[in-house]
């Protein structure tokens, strides 16, 4: 919602910018009237727009379509998924949420019996991030059947696990209870998540809030702007 609202709003203000304000403006050059800083540079950027609206729709339409193909790759899949979790705020809550879904994972199959590859593995290809998928499976399970190394050392060099959840696994090793300690770190995670979840939503409102208070205060000022523009009266 907040997306398609930013997306009307960004519409509007095209929409005005390169129809309605242009026939005020115009006017008053036809009346001979010098038109004050920020009506002439709007007017400028109107006709810009206008002059290159077709150029600009092909290049966003293909800049748009290249990045949807590209992210439907499997390549961009891993670009999209590990960027994803770098996002201030938003981020956490996708780490967090792909933990989430890997323990849970996890926990179903964990049978106590070794490391359980099979069951990390499994795991790793249903929490719906390629990223977290491709460390697990390069670099933590590797680790594991080549090196010997342990679950939680494992876990820790991919770097998609956070701290907390790698302490409650370093807990979970050292007593025999990963399996339960996977279920603990889900139950978490779950209920941390949707508590984050609606303080982010309400952060996120509040920002396309700002935004729209800000465009429409340029807006107010530049038709006060123009409101104030005295014709020229005729010598006649």
């Amino acid at each position: 919602m907040p997306l398609f609202t930013l997306l009307i709003l960004f519409g509007a203000v095209i929409f005005y910018v390169t129809y309605i304000f242009p026939e005020t403006a115009k006017l008053f050059l036809k009346l001979g009237s010098e038109l004050p800083p920020m009506t002439r540079t709007t007017l400028q950027i109107s006709d810009f727009l206008l002059d290159n609206m077709l150029l600009i729709l092909l290049l966003t339409g293909a800049a748009g379509s290249g990045l949807i193909y590209f992210f439907r790759t499997a390549k961009g899949k891993f670009v999209r998924d590990k960027y994803i979790l770098r996002i201030p705020i938003i981020g956490s809550l996708f780490q967090k949420t792909t933990i989430e879904i890997f323990c849970r994972v996890f926990y179903a199959l964990y049978s106590g019996s070794g490391e359980n590859v099979d069951a990390i593995k499994l795991a790793a290809e249903a929490c719906g991030n390629r990223y977290f998928e491709e460390q697990i499976k390069t670099i933590a399970i590797p680790m594991m059947l080549s090196q010997g190394k342990g679950l939680v050392s494992s876990f820790e060099a991919t770097g998609v696990f956070t701290k907390t959840a790698l302490a409650r696994f370093h807990s979970g090793a050292e007593t025999g209870t990963v399996k339960k300690t996977a279920l603990q770190i889900a139950n978490y995670y779950e209920k941390e998540t949707v508590y984050k979840l609606k303080n982010a939503i309400d952060f996120i409102q509040l920002g396309v809030a700002m935004i729209i208070m800000v465009i429409m205060t340029v807006l107010t000022l530049i038709s006060s702007e123009t409101a104030l523009i005295t014709p020229r009266t005729p010598i006649g």
